[in-house]
């Protein structure tokens, strides 16, 4: 619901809903005059008879769906504590109506105040730094607000900013308390939100950036009608404010272009964004476009921030945490600005580059050098090369590796090729939209021999779409198993007596089918029962990892319980030794160890708070 409030000496509005409770209501609030109103509720000034004191008393008519989410929002709203954030006072119910009593702001909605272009553009920087540090908290809360939007951003007549209308927040976790219909308000939404996908505190910091991009450039190049015109637009465009205002300070126009990237993922948190912002705003008032001078800090702890007058009196972040915008724009492309109780860069930009780069040309090196005809020196050459574009064409590194693999295979059994082939084009396929992972399952042989398999599900449940992660984790657990049993050495988690002499059977076979066969019948069922383990586990790791507390220890036990019981399972079918057991025990406990660790992260609980990194509602 989008409230406009009064400002002084401006009438009341004049359009009221049907039902409209007047006098006093609740035997406590007596209304005095209406603020604004939604499709869902009106707001009122009322005084609270109990004290005196003037506040915003909204009336949402007591109709189920509409009462639960109003007992969302003061869910949400009670569990914050910031000066930026509306305060929430009381609630009261009777046969018509819940009335749920906030402070009292008087003043405009930010959208008014844009449009009449009361802000300066420093003080538009200001003002989207504090509506930052009100989602930090909220973030850091378990609170997603979901909803930010000049609407809902109140500027008071002195000057202090409120976020307002935490109506569709998300708490902890999703849940059915709100209608499955798309929530949020349309032209606001991030690409993952109007998809309908779990969202993270990334849709927050989306709308934000937005907000800064559409008050400093008077556009919102995604106002759409509908779902399906956004998602286009979404496909279609890619805003860049740093080309648009180049005028502007880079370090605020870079911050804002990456928190407005598709991929939420590579947005910042944000705090990030508020430190650019406020830097930005710094440069402006002192003239320097290039927001590359000295700050001046105020002279109190920059920790103890000063929590009244959020347009002037946000402290800047200090100097040394700015280093390194001194650096290359390449380099600083790679650092984002943080505040000093931030780390330098996101642990997920971190490892998100290596491990692709480097599965890719490790994959590349070991493939080639596998085969006869290349020179020395020339599949260490070529997998650097394929690790450089795994950087920025994942998919198509990881199929050229893939597609590599063929003539190997063809020099032990040509019969392999065509089946071989048909797989990997449909696994190709299969990950056209996630190409970072086209590798992903080589390495569960890997994590296996090192007593570590149940890491190989957590990181197949990375992956956006369910299916994707069934997916990958059914084939990680096929191609452990049929590795391990190949080798025969290492961990032997699954042993595969029968695959020992695959090898010698087929080899030098022509006729597809057959080989086929021969391959099938060495690899039996044992593998399929841990290919569906495997993918229940990667398919429900991103609920384990939205858990927190006591929850996320409860469903760590569960989660590593029943896959090592199907893994054990599957191993007894096999006819394991007395050895599998124990690498299945260890294994589950260093999974156990990293999802606690995990937990336990400030950065990760700040980004994605209670919440899986990647997690669509429905597959």
């Amino acid at each position: 619901m989008t409230v406009h409030p009064l400002r002084n000496g401006k009438a009341p509005l004049r359009v009221l809903p049907q039902l409209y409770p007047e006098g006093i209501v609740g035997n406590r609030f007596r209304i005095v005059e209406t603020i604004g109103f939604g499709g869902s509720a009106t707001v009122f000034e009322a005084e609270d008879l109990t004290n005196g004191q003037m506040v915003a008393l909204k009336a949402i008519p007591a109709e189920e769906r509409l009462r639960k989410r109003a007992r969302r929002e003061m869910r949400a709203v009670s569990s914050l504590n910031h000066a930026a954030i509306v305060r929430l006072i009381d609630s009261i119910e009777d046969e018509d109506y819940i009335y749920v009593a906030f402070e009292l702001v008087r003043g405009s909605d930010l959208a008014i105040v844009l449009k009449e272009r009361r802000l300066e553009e420093s003080e538009i920087l200001r003002a989207v730094a504090a509506v930052c540090d009100a989602l930090e908290h909220a973030h850091a809360n378990h609170v997603i607000h979901r909803d930010v939007k000049p609407g809902n951003i109140l500027l008071r007549d002195d000057g202090i900013l409120k976020l307002t209308d935490f109506g569709i927040a998300q708490i902890d976790q999703p849940d059915a308390t709100v209608d499955e219909s798309l929530l949020g308000t349309l032209s606001y939404m991030a690409p993952e939100q109007v998809r309908g996908e779990m969202q993270t505190g990334a849709v927050d910091v989306w709308a934000a950036a937005l907000v800064a991009y559409e008050a400093l450039t008077r556009t919102n190049p995604y106002r759409s009608k509908n779902p399906v015109e956004l998602t286009e637009r979404h496909r279609s465009l890619q805003l860049s404010l740093r080309t648009e205002r180049p005028d502007l300070p880079s370090i605020t126009t870079k911050m804002i272009d990456r928190a407005l990237d598709l991929d939420y993922q590579r947005r910042p948190l944000p705090a990030q964004l508020r430190d650019a912002l406020l830097r930005g705003a710094s440069a402006l008032e002192r003239g320097d476009a290039d927001g590359e001078g000295s700050i001046e800090l105020p002279a109190h702890d920059f920790h103890i921030r000063m929590r009244d007058r959020w347009l002037r009196a946000v402290p800047d972040p200090q100097e040394e945490a700015f280093e390194q915008e001194a650096e290359p724009e390449a380099a600083a492309e790679e650092q984002q600005p943080t505040g000093s109780t931030r780390p330098r860069q996101s642990p997920k930009r971190l490892a998100r580059i290596p491990w692709t780069a480097g599965l890719t040309g490790a994959g590349a090196a070991l493939t080639l050098s596998a085969l006869p005809f290349y020179p020395t020196g020339w599949p260490i050459a070529i997998g650097v090369v394929l690790a450089i574009v795994a950087l920025r064409l994942p998919l198509l590194a990881g199929g050229l590796v893939l597609l590599a693999s063929l003539p190997l295979l063809g020099n032990l059994a040509f019969g392999l090729v065509p089946g071989a082939a048909l797989l990997i084009v449909a696994w190709i396929a299969l990950l056209a939209r996630d190409g970072r992972r086209v590798l992903l399952p080589v390495l569960a042989p890997i994590l296996t021999v090192c007593f570590a398999w149940a890491l190989y599900p957590l990181l197949a449940g990375t992956a956006r779409r369910s299916h994707v992660r069934a997916a990958l984790g059914a084939v990680g657990g096929i191609v452990m198993t049929v590795a391990v049993g190949l080798v025969g050495t290492g961990s032997p988690l699954i042993p595969m007596p029968s695959l020992r002499g695959l090898g010698t059977a087929i080899q030098s076979s022509d006729d597809a089918i057959a080989t086929a066969a021969a391959v099938g019948s060495a690899i039996g069922y044992p593998p399929l029962v841990v290919a569906l383990i495997w993918a229940a586990m990667a398919v429900t790791a991103p609920r384990l990892l939205a858990a927190h507390g006591r929850g996320l220890l409860i469903a760590t036990m569960l989660w590593l319980g029943l896959g090592s019981l199907g893994t054990a399972a599957a191993a007894v079918l096999a006819g394991t030794t007395v050895v599998a057991p124990a690498a299945i025990l260890v294994g589950a406990g260093v999974a156990g160890i990293v999802i606690v660790v995990r937990s336990r992260l400030p950065t990760a609980s700040q980004r994605h708070p209670g919440m899986p990194p990647e997690r669509p509602t429905r597959g």
